[in-house]
């Protein structure tokens, strides 16, 4: 009877260890030409807004949370890292992490990170 427990947690090590090492590829990573701007949507200037209170809701006077927001190279797409309160497990909140869900959400094209917390952190202008 022992040795079927056994057998057990060996065979369930196994398909655990092989669920964890089959890592994903990182997506590209965009970048902003020197002296240019990133010229986003308003919809994905619409989202960073709404990202930006999730991490500060109005009765607090700073971020509660944590995360990055970063768009497409073009601004018409977005994706997001991160957790509005204290709850994220520690590092699971990278910048790679953002693009890497920006870019599964659009098609697998090169993201860039937009934001970390509630700062912006590459030149931008908004589409009219």
């Amino acid at each position: 009877m022992r040795s079927i427990a056994l057998a057990t947690v060996a065979a369930l090590t196994l398909v655990l260890a092989a669920c964890g090492s089959s890592s994903k590829k990182d997506a590209p990573v965009a970048e902003v030409p020197s002296g240019q701007k990133v010229v986003i949507k308003k919809s994905v200037w619409d989202a960073y807004i709404n990202y930006k209170h999730w991490l500060m809701p109005k009765s607090y006077s700073g971020p509660v949370g944590n995360g990055y927001f970063a768009v497409t190279q073009d601004g018409t797409g977005w994706g997001l890292t991160g957790c509005p309160d204290t709850y994220c497990e520690v590092g699971s909140l990278t910048p790679q992490a953002a693009i890497n869900e920006c870019s599964t959400r659009n098609g697998g094209r090169a993201c860039l990170v937009f934001a970390h917390q509630d700062k912006i952190v590459v030149p931008y202008e908004i589409a009219q």
